[in-house]
């Protein structure tokens, strides 16, 4: 019989899909709030994000005063999401997480960082900076190598946002050297994720690729979906910049299938517009302009802007190879006051 010690051991060593298979047999040993927790956390590291915030829901309904457990319950919510693109939701669950850290004198730093990352989703890159460099400073000077690779990750992102791209290479590069340091594979692997990306913009496509391929293979051995998906639109992301459009089309066919069954919407934002831009390439204008208007669909209303842009830029290029010139300037100028509004530099991305 698999006790609730053993099952929280299963999560810290990553083995979400039998943590979750052994909750969902598991009859006693657990108050509702921890056992819906521990299924949320399960399903959280499974990529069903989804499926895990109604579990931290019903844990803030079971926390019944325990602040600590209700807390915790924030924490998931806000990783959640995040990863989804939800905005404003980000920005509630980590306010409030990190207002009951702040009482409790718990978990500061975690919530610190999370309402960071908030700040960095809504766009408020100049009021994350800071708090994020905190962070890994208070990181740096506990000797908490993990800790610190998440810090680095999370400002290599927000560096690639800037278009700070040397100073996001060396980010991630840390990032990447430190998850390693700390024996925390789940962590590198975004590390490489984040590295890929970056060097995919900068035009350094032959690193990009190496990284991509090198966390596919990692996450493919573990139970983490999203990472998987991630892996396959960022692996076609690159081949499609290198004209390699078949094989990158293919990998935009896996990452829609799995991004689909997680039903995060956002991403699969990026794969629509990807296969979007092959279409594109390929003289397929009717098809390429089904794709693009997915994308934007998905994109509404889930703190993609970068996506937006892509996908406004792209409708404009269209327009403008079909003959539609008018139409394609006012969806240009449409672009690129969406960007400069958002103060991002999507429409000088040469490599995107």
């Amino acid at each position: 019989m698999m006790n609730i010690e053993k099952i929280e051991a299963l999560l810290d060593n990553g083995q979400f899909a039998k943590a979750r298979a052994a909750l969902n047999s598991l009859k006693t040993g657990a108050a509702p709030g921890r056992r819906s927790f521990l299924k949320g956390e399960a399903l959280r590291g499974l990529g069903f994000f989804g499926e895990a915030l109604k579990e931290y829901a019903a844990v803030r309904r079971a926390a019944r005063g325990d602040a600590e457990l209700e807390l915790r319950a924030f924490l998931g919510e806000a990783r959640c999401n995040r990863a989804l693109g939800n905005n404003k939701a980000t920005l509630f669950s980590a306010g409030k997480a990190l207002m009951l850290s702040k009482k409790l004198d718990l978990d500061r730093a975690d919530a610190g960082l999370e309402w960071a990352l908030a700040l960095r989703l809504a766009g408020r890159l100049a009021e994350a900076a800071p708090l994020l460099e905190k962070a890994l400073k208070g990181y740096e000077k506990a000797g908490d190598p993990a800790a610190c690779a998440f810090s680095l990750w999370a400002l290599g992102g927000l560096y690639r946002l800037q278009g700070r791209y040397a100073e996001g290479i060396k980010a991630f590069e840390r990032s990447l050297k430190l998850a390693k340091k700390a024996g925390d594979d789940a962590a590198a692997g975004y590390a490489l994720f984040g590295l890929g990306g970056i060097l995919r913009v900068a035009g350094f496509m032959g690193r990009a690729l190496d990284c991509y391929v090198r966390a596919r293979g990692q996450f493919s051995r573990t139970d983490d979906t999203f990472a998987k998906a991630y892996a396959e639109c960022g692996t076609a992301n690159v081949l499609r910049q290198l004209g390699r459009l078949e094989e990158a089309f293919s990998g935009y066919v896996r990452a829609h299938k799995l991004y689909s069954g997680l039903a995060d919407w956002a991403d699969l934002g990026f794969v629509e517009w990807g296969m979007g831009e092959i279409r594109k390439r390929n003289g397929q204008f009717a098809a390429a302009l089904k794709h693009y208007r997915k994308a934007g669909k998905l994109f509404k209303g889930r703190s993609e802007p970068r996506g937006e842009a892509l996908t406004l830029l792209s409708l404009a290029a269209l327009y403008f190879l079909t003959g539609k010139t008018a139409q394609a300037e006012r969806r240009h100028n449409a672009a690129l006051k969406f960007i400069r509004s958002h103060n991002m530099h999507t429409h000088l991305e040469t490599f995107t």
